[in-house]
């Protein structure tokens, strides 16, 4: 759906020869698009494993062929089937023995070290990198690709080296369709880089078109989310180092990504600080009042586990603002922003992210903007016992500079 979002976006502007932005470029679906249409993309990504991720989809040229890539992913195989029994876990997280049975970690560590080790070409390195990541959710014994960790889903796994294989083989497919469509001219260039802050390497106005999907105000956590796949990678070895390396460095989109007791002296006011007060007032008065109904409704709860959602609420239009600033510095005059973003409703208090952003903006300099309602979301929670019952949806939210 996203992939069809953005071809249908870039297709109807009928733009060549200009450059997209993707501020959250992610997994590079942005890239990617704009590699088979032939329109050059730069794009931001603060966590390192979707930055590494991006690099190696957008590497696709057509330079390796599906078969080395099979017949290099069967040697590991046959290697790693000979050596995996012998293979030493004791440095591994002790999160991974409770997600995979003993004999599927030891085949995986033994295909991620050989992967590591093996004298290949880095294309080809890169592309079994990702057929090893896609392998870790059916190998395990519970549900690891969703936002917490699902103990109670236990399900039966699959042997890790045939699920390799067959993604070694979907991947392969994938580089054969990418090769024959995919336009080696076009220049993609991802930046490891947090969009609140000045990208020095893209100049003032040189944008001329942005499209992308920043975090949601729902309190998802990237870092629990993807915490079995940086623990088996390496990017992180315990809890801190997902904390300082990914959640302190992303735009607070929950409640895990800032000390609670550290903001516990300051008023809304001081959080948000003055300039945005100064820039936005009218936005800042709306904000700080639904932080305080989140406050309120926070108190009336009987539940032991209260969020801190009127703080995360502050904090997330604080980041969106520094990011903001930053896509009006990169856009040429007049050129639109496409910005996929959905609402939300902690403790049941409605916060319009899109027209808040949208508001906004218009404070900052952008000169207009449109929303474009695009499909109703939450309703898959309806279940859960404090849930309300307000209707939430994704929408476009265009900026005009």
């Amino acid at each position: 759906l996203i992939r069809r979002q953005r071809q249908m976006c870039i297709r109807d502007r009928h733009i060549r020869d200009c450059l997209i932005f993707d501020p959250f470029i992610g997994s590079g679906t942005t890239a990617v698009v704009g590699k088979e249409l032939g329109v050059n993309v730069i794009g931001n990504e603060v966590n390192k494993f979707l930055f590494d991720i991006c690099n190696i989809k957008v590497s696709i040229d057509g330079e390796i062929r599906k078969s080395e890539v099979i017949d290099c992913g069967v040697k590991l195989i046959k290697k790693a089937s000979m050596t995996w029994r012998f293979t030493d876990l004791s440095n591994e997280h002790e999160i991974l023995s409770r997600c995979f049975s003993e004999n599927n970690l030891k085949k995986l560590v033994t295909l991620r070290e050989l992967i590591k080790s093996a004298n290949m070409n880095n294309k080809i390195r890169g592309y079994l990198f990702i057929a090893l990541t896609r392998s870790l959710n059916k190998s395990a014994n519970v549900g690891i690709n969703v936002p917490y960790i699902s103990w109670s889903h236990k399900r039966v796994s699959q042997n890790a080296f045939d699920v390799f294989l067959e993604n070694i083989q979907m991947i392969g497919d994938d580089i054969e369709y990418a090769s024959k469509i995919m336009k080696n001219e076009v220049k993609i260039r991802v930046f490891l880089q947090d969009s609140r802050k000045r990208n020095a390497r893209i100049k003032d106005g040189s944008v001329d078109i942005i499209f992308t999907s920043p975090p949601y105000l729902n309190n998802f956590d990237y870092g629990e989310s993807l915490k079995v796949f940086l623990y088996f990678w390496k990017y992180a070895e315990n809890w801190k180092e997902i904390t300082e390396k990914f959640r302190k460095i992303s735009v607070a989109s929950a409640t895990t990504y800032y000390n609670e007791k550290a903001l516990a002296t300051q008023d809304y006011e001081e959080i948000l600080g003055k300039k945005f007060m100064n820039t936005v007032p009218e936005v800042a008065e709306e904000i700080i009042s639904k932080a305080e109904q989140i406050r309120l409704q926070k108190r009336k709860r009987s539940c032991s586990r209260k969020k801190s959602f009127d703080l995360l609420t502050l904090l997330y239009f604080k980041d969106m603002f520094l990011v903001l600033k930053e896509l009006l510095r990169v856009l040429d005059e007049n050129a639109l922003s496409f910005i996929v973003i959905g609402d939300s409703a902690p403790y049941g208090v409605h916060i319009r992210t899109d027209v808040l952003l949208g508001e906004m903006a218009i404070g900052m300099g952008f000169s207009s903007y449109t929303i474009q309602p695009l499909r109703k979301r939450g309703m898959k929670w309806r279940s859960l016992r404090f849930r309300h019952n307000l209707k939430l949806r994704e929408s476009l939210l265009i900026l005009r500079k």
